[in-house]
């Protein structure tokens, strides 16, 4: 009866199975974190620039159009797409453009993850707000 006494070989089989076991789930985690990052970071700039653009605008109904824009312009920059955003414009007096009031523009969305049904919900809401003042100044 022979015995082998080498462990050649046994370095690759570890290596494999320790990439197999941990390297591709972190990896795969890893990317649902970007991915949640990339869509706050969205939603961030997206209201940011929504509400500018509101305030701006001549009227309510050309704001909410700028608005609308805007935000698609943002998920255009960010290489995301813009089917399930949900944009809400509220004001603090009517009409939304009165001077010295406030626009705050709230912008949410749901990020489909791709991780096993083993960790559970796969889905993730991120949202964002950004409260800009009408200029006092602004003509009526």
């Amino acid at each position: 009866m022979t015995r082998f006494s080498q462990d050649d070989g046994n370095v690759v089989v570890e290596f494999i199975g320790v990439t197999v076991a941990f390297l591709i789930p972190l990896s795969i985690i890893a990317s649902s974190c970007m991915q949640v990052a990339n869509t706050y970071l969205f939603t961030e700039a997206s209201a940011r620039i929504a509400a500018r653009a509101y305030v701006v605008s001549m009227s309510d109904s050309v704001g909410a159009r700028a608005a609308n824009s805007a935000v698609a312009l943002t998920a255009d920059d960010f290489n995301t797409d813009d089917a399930g955003v949900s944009t809400k414009i509220s004001c603090t007096s009517k009409p939304c453009l009165t001077p010295g009031g406030f626009v705050t523009v709230s912008i949410s969305k749901q990020v489909r993850l791709d991780l096993p049904s083993v960790f559970g919900s796969r889905t993730v809401l991120v949202s964002s707000r950004h409260t800009t003042a009408v200029d006092e100044l602004r003509a009526p």
